[in-house]
């Protein structure tokens, strides 16, 4: 919101410097980001009068407080600081025959959007430029000037928060208003040149048989002040700021107005709005205003009651403030206030909805008074809380890839549709209906993809090692139509595994399969997860022959491989890159408890070697497996030094050197029993797997 000082001072006396002021607003939470010099020079560039300079209170307004929308309302909130009363415009309007009821009707049929809708009627308008000084306020508000009937509607929204839209009267059908959702296949074209397809549940303002206006948000073309004007309707309504806000954004169509209603407006200003827009257009554009106004409210606004204990303000505030400065306080922003019994009885005003309880009046205290004025105290708690099982699993995995090297990212939950499609999950992924941007139309189904995402970031920006891995919620539609969601662990990495080094070859420095698995090896080691098996897998992300499912015992637990090019391609990530995907829950379910630890064996070890030829096709997890179960207990590990294929062993076969470790817990083995011992697991190996041996 743009402040003009020079028209802020017609609703309120103030002789305290600016930086005052500005300091005042800004403590009171109308933070004041930017103050603005205007010169002659840049209202005559505008087309202004060029007669003045003035200074502009670039203001940042939050959500909750579209009262601020208006120099009334900043009147208001300056009526503290500086110690003066606002003073609202004077309205003086009589009107003529016919009057406004007699030359148009308005009915309201979806009151749960419309609460109130206030029409006046001015005929034999002069369309013509504004004067001088009106031209000026719209520009310092930062607005153009277009003519004079749109110019005071722009400056009566500007002076009291209050959206207002000029109809050409002669252009509405019968002579009727009727405030309607839309229906199906209706469109309009706004007065911007655009047509626009219109959803059955936006709010339209219409004639007798046409939409002439998206309520709240913009005007149609068919119904807009031209030069040939000579009647118009002057509206002054109030609609569900939701209802707007999601007209806004499927519209991707934000106003001045759309962005009022959007926070909120006070349904009890609309008449005077109306009103006061009559009288300057009666003065500067020669209208004659129709006797009265005709006002549709079908859902009436009270004014809401709240007890306040003082007792309770100053515990919360912490201060020892009396219920007389209280009520003082609370009268001097317009909320009537007072003290019944020891008891502050408020009337809370409707231009502010977003006081509805006594904590609430508490902070209305604690503004006025000032929050640089509180004493800066410590919290009165005796016990200190700590993190829950989930987040103590969550640091224990964070530690154990950053071990491994990686670093955490956090990314947005809310991602571009492809990102499912990549996934090849795109049937189940949740659609946002009033999604923020188009690329944030859906919510994540996967971390991987983001997760390349984040990849891609970094080498556009000369990074091309990168390692990173995220702990984070992902979304599915469930069984019963509601989204369902869980937790997941992924990493993602590309490049060097670190710095080249002279001595070794460029290939062994670059992440593989194996430093992908070798990262949720390291991972469910520290989580004390045994049994895992990685078994050959397809996905849509990952390459056919490079790919595996993460398997303990016969659940499920995730994916890890090399991200095939067609998603690289899609995603700008340059190289191979490897991805792991692990369920959250399914870890913290199988991660035991308690750890049992093992006492260190007491006996030496014996090492053997054999070089086993088999089929291609013969799996290494199979083949340690039997070594195992063929070793009566002995065998401790087994580890893979070497492969070998070529002539020596036949085509269609490869020679894999197995290092297996013997060992008793209960006392010293001889060489001979661990060759009798190996003698058993290589007839086991030949039987069952088809290996010779070299």
């Amino acid at each position: 919101m743009k402040v003009s000082i020079d028209w802020l001072r017609e609703y309120i006396d103030f002789d305290c410097s600016l930086d005052t002021l500005a300091d005042g607003l800004t403590m009171a939470g109308l933070e004041v980001e930017e103050v603005i010099k205007l010169s002659k020079e840049d209202f005559t560039r505008a087309g202004g009068s060029g007669t003045i300079d003035d200074i502009v209170f670039d203001s940042k307004v939050t959500p909750n407080r579209g009262d601020w929308l208006s120099m009334i309302g900043v009147a208001r909130e300056a009526g503290p600081v500086v110690g003066g009363r606002v003073k609202m415009p004077n309205v003086k309007l009589d009107g003529s025959e016919p009057t406004s009821s007699d030359l148009i009707k308005i009915r309201i049929d979806d009151p749960d959007l419309c609460g109130r809708y206030v029409g006046i009627v001015v005929r034999n308008v002069e369309i013509k430029e504004s004067p001088g000084w009106l031209k000026d306020r719209v520009i310092a508000a930062g607005m153009r000037p277009i003519n004079n009937v749109v110019d005071i509607t722009n400056f009566v929204m500007l002076e009291l928060g209050q959206p207002l839209h000029a109809f050409d009267y002669n252009l509405l059908n019968d002579a009727q208003i009727v405030v309607r959702r839309a229906k199906p296949g209706e469109t309009i074209t706004s007065i911007d040149g655009n047509e626009r397809r219109l959803e059955p549940d936006m709010l339209v303002i219409a004639d007798s048989n046409r939409p002439v206006a998206i309520a709240g948000v913009m005007g149609g073309e068919d119904s807009e002040i031209s030069r040939q004007t000579q009647d118009i309707l002057i509206e002054s309504a109030n609609f569900n700021s939701v209802s707007i806000r999601r007209t806004s954004k499927r519209l991707g169509l934000v106003t001045e107005s759309s962005y009022r209603f959007e926070r909120g407006v006070d349904p009890s200003i609309a008449p005077l709005a109306a009103m006061r827009a009559a009288q300057l257009i009666h003065d500067l554009a020669s209208g004659d205003v129709a006797k009265g106004i005709v006002d549709a409210r079908p859902v009436p606004v009270e004014p809401l009651e709240i007890k306040v204990r003082p007792e309770r303000v100053n515990l919360v505030l912490g201060t020892s403030i009396t219920a007389e400065n209280m009520a003082r306080f609370l009268n001097s922003i317009d909320i009537e206030t007072h003290l019944e019994d020891g008891i502050l009885i408020s009337q809370v005003p409707t231009f502010r909805p977003d006081i509805t309880r006594e904590i609430d009046m508490a902070e209305e205290v604690g503004r006025v008074y000032g929050y640089d004025k509180l004493d800066t105290t410590l919290p009165d708690v005796t016990l200190q809380g700590k993190d829950s099982p989930e987040g103590l699993f969550r640091n224990k995995i964070r530690r154990s890839l950053m071990a491994c090297g990686a670093q955490e990212v956090l990314t947005h939950s809310m991602v571009e549709v492809k990102l499912a499609e990549i996934a090849g999950n795109a049937n189940k992924a949740v659609s946002i209906r009033n999604p923020l941007s188009e690329e944030l139309n859906s919510m994540r189904t996967m971390l991987a993809p983001n997760l390349l995402q984040v990849v891609a970031r970094n080498q556009a920006y000369g990074t091309v090692n990168v390692s990173v891995f995220e702990t984070g919620k992902v979304y599915f539609q469930g069984g019963s139509g509601r989204p369902d969601e869980t937790l997941s662990v992924a990493g993602a990495m590309v490049g060097d595994l670190w710095r080249s080094n002279w001595s070794l070859p460029a290939e062994a420095l670059q992440v593989d399969f194996f430093t992908c698995k070798g990262a949720v090896e390291s991972l469910l080691g520290a989580l004390n997860i045994s049994g895992a098996n990685y078994i050959p897998v397809e996905h849509p992300m990952l390459h056919p022959t490079r790919a595996a499912k993460v398997l303990v015992g016969d659940r499920e637990i995730g994916i890890l491989g090399e991200v095939v090019p067609a998603v690289s391609d899609a995603l700008d990530v340059r190289g191979r890159a490897y991805i792991y995907e692990l369920d959250f829950r399914a870890l913290m379910e199988l991660a035991p408890e308690m750890v049992i630890y093992q006492e260190p064996a007491r006996y030496p070890a014996l090492y053997r070697h054999m070089a086993v030829v088999v089929a291609d096709d013969v799996k290494y997890a199979q083949l340690v497996e039997l070594v195992i179960r063929s070793g009566k207990g002995l065998v401790e590990a087994v580890d893979m030094l070497d492969v070998y294929k070529g002539e020596q062993v036949g085509a269609g076969r490869r020679s894999l050197t197995l290092s297996v470790v013997f060992r008793s817990r209960e006392k010293t083995l001889t060489d001979d029993e661990v060759n009798a011992v190996l003698g058993e697991i290589k007839e086991a190996l030949a039987q069952k797997a088809g290996a010779s041996f070299r």
